[in-house]
């Protein structure tokens, strides 16, 4: 399939979420969370499977690197997965300073308050672990894959921006855009799909327990002192994330990325079809949801 076409995928899962967001969560016949949970699965795996059983009936199946990652990159995708769930929430943390929207809105932060009568494991199956899996099988399994043909710079660019755009809000945006570029990259170099699993369940985790703390204990003022927490951790991952994948590079054993992008060829990928109309899906969930 062309990528052109390919990159039509986010628009349907996104077409998908707005029309199960416009339901309410309240019926008649599930709990909101498993209202929640059914709505991720049917938006991202219902469009993954069309375009997937295309791809194989035109003898192009996705490649979706579900082998494990070689041991070697075990420590890089442990330091990323920190540094990414850190400075996911400190660039979301300036995006709601600077927009005065609601902390976090529109994240796993929140979940706490809309789902917080549900027991926590099930709140960590239904809103960490399982958006993890089915949203990185979407994003850096299908998307990824059928984007590649355009090189595997613009595959990860177009990908990550869907993911932004699919994955965020107007108060968390820049979080998903970043952990989608170093998602992504971690999936190409080492050939699977889990590093990028194991550093969105990571995020979501983490969003999971800030929201029950900062509920929890709000009354004993910890913000102040949580914010400062979080930037010294952030600045240890991202040495320590920095520091594995140079060691790497220096040694041959983190492969380069085939297809180089240049600052024109990035432009015109970025405002390809599926881009343009997830952008437009994305404006009409601000204004609806």
């Amino acid at each position: 399939m062309n990528p052109v076409l390919h990159s039509l995928l986010p628009a349907f899962s996104m077409a998908l979420l707005l029309l199960g967001g416009l339901a309410p969560l309240n019926n008649r016949w599930l709990p909101p969370l498993a209202t929640a949970t059914l709505l991720e699965c049917v938006a991202f795996l219902v469009p993954m499977a069309v375009f997937g059983v295309i791809q194989r009936r035109l003898g192009t199946p996705l490649r979706m690197r579900l082998r494990l990652a070689p041991p070697r990159f075990w420590p890089l995708t442990f330091f990323v997965a920190g540094a990414v769930s850190l400075l996911s929430f400190f660039l979301n943390y300036l995006m709601a300073l600077a927009t005065g929207g609601a902390l976090l809105e529109g994240t796993t932060y929140d979940a706490v308050s809309r789902f917080g009568g549900a027991p926590g494991w099930l709140l960590v199956l239904a809103l960490a672990l399982l958006p993890a899996l089915v949203e990185e099988l979407f994003f850096r399994g299908a998307l990824l894959s059928g984007l590649e043909k355009w090189g595997q710079g613009a595959a990860i660019l177009v990908s990550s921006l869907c993911f932004a755009l699919v994955h965020g809000s107007a108060a968390n945006f820049l979080g998903p855009l970043v952990a989608g570029l170093l998602f992504g990259y971690l999936t190409v170099i080492t050939g699977s799909l889990w590093p990028a699993v194991v550093g969105h369940l990571c995020n979501n985790l983490v969003y999971l327990w800030m929201g029950y703390v900062l509920k929890r204990y709000a009354a004993f003022g910890i913000w102040p002192y949580f914010l400062l927490i979080t930037v010294a951790l952030l600045f240890v991952f991202t040495y320590l994330a920095a520091s594995s994948l140079e060691r790497l590079v220096e040694k041959g054993r983190a492969p380069r990325l085939k297809g180089a992008i240049g600052p024109w060829a990035a432009v015109q990928k970025l405002a390809c079809p599926g881009v343009l109309a997830t952008a437009v899906l994305f404006i009409l969930k601000l204004v609806l949801l």
